[in-house]
């Protein structure tokens, strides 16, 4: 005989496991863990980075593959330049802020190339080094001035900058013709121009400096 049915059986309920409080620290802990983690690591622009060579003028500083001695600075608000085939006669170079020239001796070690150079101002402003052409003086424009190891050049960068901006000036020096990026040396000179100085180099910037051998 068979036995009587009853009921049918309720079906199994699913359910969420139940968290504990031991299960949420846990948690929490590793995200915590996970912040510190990110925090600690360098950022993209960290990585991609000159490594930065503090160095004072006057003074000798090595980076890589060059040194440079930084000398003194000169304003000026004109350059009398000495005429050529292309142009002929004396003429006068002009800007419309001030013309700075920064004496340096420079050399490489052990490959031939080229030697940059920017002014950065302290508010973060940079200024490259004017061209072979502005001023055109031959022997001394030190801008793509081809180096070869162990042979000194001695000659001057020149920049146009606006008479506000001297204060707190800052020559950089990085081999090659483009920006350093990660694991390369840019030498970072702090010309010594406080407000002072910055003051006296305005008021003595000769109206022209006569620039013809």
């Amino acid at each position: 005989m068979s036995a009587p049915i009853g009921p049918a059986a309720a079906p199994a309920r699913w359910r969420l496991p139940r968290w504990r409080w031991r299960d949420a620290l846990w948690i929490a802990l590793a995200l915590i863990a996970v912040v510190a983690l990110r925090k600690g690591e360098s950022t993209y622009e960290e990585r991609d980075a000159p490594l930065l060579q503090a160095a004072k003028a006057p003074g000798r500083v090595a980076g890589r593959n060059f040194a440079v001695e930084v000398g003194n600075v000169k304003a000026a608000h004109a350059y009398l330049l000495k005429g050529d085939y292309s142009r002929p006669g004396d003429y006068l170079l002009r800007t419309s802020g001030l013309w700075l020239s920064v004496v340096a001796k420079v050399e490489a070690f052990d490959h031939p190339g080229y030697l940059g150079a920017q002014l950065r101002t302290r508010d973060g402003l940079v200024y490259v080094a004017s061209s072979d052409e502005r001023p055109k003086l031959k022997g001394t424009n030190l801008r793509d001035r081809a180096l070869a190891p162990g042979l000194v050049e001695s000659g001057a960068w020149f920049f146009e900058v606006p008479a506000d901006k001297l204060e707190g000036a800052h020559l950089q020096l990085y081999w090659g013709n483009l920006l350093p990026q990660g694991g390369d040396s840019l030498v970072d000179v702090d010309l010594g121009i406080d407000a002072a100085r910055a003051r006296k180099l305005a008021a003595e910037a000769k109206p022209v400096l006569d620039l013809r051998p």
